[in-house]
């Protein structure tokens, strides 16, 4: 825990997963460097705006890592994805961006998701950081990059489009 406390005076997010905390008490100590990601479905917990409330309750300095592909496996409609960042969008400090699949795997993003992802695209402030976890070869990465602008464009795209 010390070395996450220096990481914390330095101003670093530090990316949780729900079902890894055993102990509030320690997380609770390094305030709101701990950002909590919503998980997929093959966890326990923090799947859902309900499920994140309750980590929220015992750590409310904690921010928000919103994985859209997490949320996309979990709920392909986007309607637990739309209560999250409707709920916790005040805490939000990153975005994690890829599609996943059946096997719980990151993929490139697909004609499917950059649509489904365009439907909560409006919740997310343009000045958030996009994580991309999708994996592609370099010498796709510009297309993947042009790929996730049209899934999730920033407002002051939106608005001039």
């Amino acid at each position: 825990m010390e070395q996450l406390a220096g990481e914390a005076t330095r101003g670093r997010p530090i990316v949780l997963h729900p079902d890894a905390i055993d102990d509030f008490g320690l997380w609770r100590e390094l305030g709101a460097s701990v950002c909590i990601e919503n998980m997929d479905k093959r966890k326990p917990v923090g799947r859902t705006a309900r499920e994140l409330a309750e980590i929220f309750r015992q750590l409310s300095a904690a921010t928000l890592c919103f994985d859209i592909g997490h949320a996309r496996q979990f709920d392909p409609t986007m309607t637990e994805a739309w209560l999250i960042l409707r709920e916790f969008g005040s805490k939000l400090r990153q975005v994690h961006v890829s599609e996943e699949n059946t096997r719980s795997k990151h993929d490139a993003l697909s004609f499917a998701s950059i649509m489904a992802f365009r439907e909560i695209a409006h919740l997310i402030p343009e000045n958030i950081p996009l994580i991309l976890e999708t994996p592609v070869c370099e010498a796709d990465m510009d297309a993947e990059i042009a790929k996730v602008r049209g899934a999730l464009p920033l407002q002051s795209e939106t608005m001039a489009a």
